[in-house]
């Protein structure tokens, strides 16, 4: 579209009409006068963008908010845009690209705009879905500020995006107002013996990092210096984003912590355009709804300060097998999770593809044990493995690993993180507390539950078994979290998974999503039976949780997010799916489906 101001010459002029175009529209988005969105634009050094969706270069013709014209393809741009599908970090550098590509489509309308590595120029519409209408490409604390008290202004609706890596479509939102993030990255900042603002004593060694840095350069600047730090395991995560919003988990988090346990401070810009920091000595209140009340929902994070740990050695296991017997395989599993997690492994094993060629995959690292240790905690496993018919296929792999990079660059890791990037998928979890695996009835009703659902399962390890969570941070205390109790008597992260093609016409239709969302959802009701009262993961549940408050949160914990929602953001502007305080029927919603009861009602 060249150079933003001659998008917004081209566009301004439409939004005259846009009251025709989008009658239906509740949003105030079309009613802010082009004079005010130059203002804008001049104000943030000409970084307000039209947003549009990444495909659109391959189309002919584009359905925006403003209606259908048609499109000059660009054959350049869409093979640039074609060889980056399943690259994460390219798909994050673009605004319009979401990890997930489902989530930028209208679900409900059948409308999308997604690819195929192998198509050209396609003779067809790409709709805008729900990728927001404008974005300012935020680098700046002022950029942000400028942004909200514009939202402010005109009462738009905001939506947050960083890396667009999310299950549940919390970055994008129909007719909304976006702020992006993800530019926003200086090199990261590490303090000796840091003291967080008006707090009377210092916690330690720390890295500041601000809200676009992703993983991957977190962990490569922390290289050689001698420490390791809490955060995602796929390289494309955003710590300072809706990764620690939601929790944080990873592979060290048995034991070292949940992401929320680790950060010392955060600055924010509030709904209103206020920046303030918070942590345990101030704007608790913040600091508490920052650290588990999900993202895109209190304020726009600008940075965060969390806690540095000295590096070391780690045990790492590999072992991988098919199996037939898929019910003795789940027991042996089921058996030892409790000792596996009290030993501070940290990863993630399970049974996969259960409906086609079942295979028992265990991926482990352990800060606590070392190498003949490991290989003896997994003795239980490795002899049933060796005992099966087709053993000598076994892979079964023992080493140890000298520093916390390395263990982030396995292969092995990104070979099961990577493929997700650009694949549609939905999942379903459960946080599976302790108790489950305490009795052979607790047990065997687990087993029992595994083996009713077609999609296989991994547990994903990453429960904080191994870490002692401070005093400060205890319920009541000044550093507590927002994150559902069920995170500190869990023991299994436990997802179940299924996949689709993007652009896949028979996949995507409103009644395949339907169907596939429900299978997917109800798949997790025999767990969901067994553990009442536990929770579920926020950042990767199922998108038609039916208990979202009780799962994420706690009633207590909600409650209290609930009040501090109302008093930063009492017009609800800041707003995502199943986010504190949200509205199903909001506009921004309008291209989910209705599924299991849960959705839009129009």
């Amino acid at each position: 579209m060249g150079k933003i101001i001659d998008a917004l010459q081209q566009a301004l002029p439409l939004l005259g009409v846009a009251a025709n175009v989008t009658a239906a529209s509740t949003s105030n988005i079309f009613a802010v006068p082009d004079s005010a969105w130059k203002s804008l634009n001049d104000s943030v050094s000409g970084r307000l963008h039209l947003a549009s969706p990444a495909g659109l270069p391959c189309f002919t013709s584009y359905e925006s908010a403003w209606g259908l014209d048609a499109n000059a393809p660009n054959a350049a741009q869409c093979q640039t845009v074609k060889s980056g599908l399943s690259t994460s970090l390219d798909i994050i550098s673009r605004f319009g690209g979401y990890h997930n590509p489902t989530f930028s489509t209208c679900m409900r309308r059948g409308q999308k705009c997604t690819l195929t590595a192998t198509e050209g120029i396609r003779n067809d519409t790409c709709f805008q879905g729900t990728v927001p209408d404008y974005y300012v490409d935020a680098q700046s604390v002022e950029d942000i500020q400028k942004s909200l008290q514009f939202a402010q202004q005109y009462k738009l609706p905001v939506t947050i995006k960083n890396t667009g890596h999310d299950y549940r479509g919390g970055s994008a939102g129909v007719n909304t107002f976006a702020i992006w993030t993800h530019n926003f990255a200086p090199d990261p900042v590490i303090t000796e013996n840091f003291t967080p603002d008006e707090c009377p004593s210092p916690v330690g060694p720390v890295v500041t990092y601000h809200a676009g840095q992703i993983g991957t350069h977190l962990y490569n600047s922390l290289q050689g210096t001698g420490y390791m730090i809490v955060a995602g395991s796929c390289p494309s995560v955003g710590p300072s984003g809706g990764w620690v919003a939601g929790a944080g988990h990873g592979i060290f988090t048995p034991s070292f912590g949940l992401g929320v346990d680790n950060v010392q401070q955060m600055k924010v810009v509030l709904p209103n355009g206020t920046y303030v920091t918070a942590n345990r000595c101030q704007n608790q209140d913040i600091f508490f709804a920052l650290r588990g009340g999900g993202g895109g929902t209190f304020g726009v994070v600008t940075e965060t300060t969390t806690k540095l740990h000295p590096d070391q050695e780690y045990s790492y296991a590999f072992v991988q097998l098919p199996v037939t017997d898929v019910r003795g395989a789940n027991e042996v599993l089921v058996a030892n999770a409790e000792r596996w997690s009290e030993e501070g492994w940290g990863g993630v094993y399970g049974v996969l593809d259960v409906a086609g060629s079942p295979n028992l995959v265990w991926l482990g690292y352990n800060a606590n044990l070392n190498l003949d240790e490991g290989k003896a905690s997994l003795k239980p496993v490795t002899d049933y493995l060796e005992a099966l018919p087709g053993s000598e296929n076994l892979v079964s792999i023992f080493k140890t690993l000298p520093n916390q990079i390395t263990a982030q660059n396995d292969p092995v890791l990104l070979s099961i993180l990577l493929p997700e990037a650009g694949v549609s998928l939905t999942r379903s979890s459960r946080l599976v507390p302790k108790k489950n695996f305490q009795t052979a009835d607790g047990q065997k009703a687990l087993v029992d539950a595994l083996m009713e659902n077609k999609f296989g399962w991994g547990a994903v390890i990453a429960s904080p078994t191994n870490y002692t969570l401070a005093e400060s941070d205890q319920p009541g205390g000044p550093g507590e979290s927002s994150v559902s109790p069920a995170w500190r008597d869990s023991i299994w992260h436990l997802t179940y998974t299924t996949t689709w093609d993007p652009a896949d016409p028979v996949a995507t239709t409103p009644e395949a999503l339907a169907s596939m969302f429900q299978e997917m959802s109800e798949a997790m009701d025999p767990i969901r039976a067994i553990t009442p009262g536990a929770g579920a993961y926020q950042n990767e549940a199922d998108v038609y949780e039916p208990d979202p408050i009780g799962s994420f949160w706690g009633e207590k914990n909600y409650a209290r997010l609930l009040a501090i929602k109302k008093q930063l953001d009492p017009d609800n502007l800041l707003s995502c799916w199943n986010c504190i305080g949200w509205n199903v029927n909001d506009e921004r919603h309008e291209c989910y489906l209705n599924v299991r009861g849960i959705g839009p009602s129009n």
